[in-house]
């Protein structure tokens, strides 16, 4: 991973730890803007959106990070 991909993963780690506050409706569309999103926005489509992004995926990155 070069330095500027760890620095973006940093960021990208930090939104994601912000994301987990934002409240969602039955519908799974989160209920206030965040970020780039709309109110509205169907909480898989920005889980999507960081799991592109991720080194190796959204699931063992950010969402169940096992210890070294």
């Amino acid at each position: 991973m070069k330095l500027s991909n760890k620095f973006n993963f940093i960021v990208l780690k930090d939104i994601w730890n912000k994301f987990r506050d934002i409240p969602v409706n039955e519908n799974d569309e989160i209920d206030i803007d965040f970020y780039i999103w709309k109110k509205g926005t169907d909480k898989f489509l920005i889980w999507h959106w960081f799991d592109e992004r991720c080194p190796n995926n959204l699931h063992d990155d950010l969402m169940f990070i096992k210890e070294k």
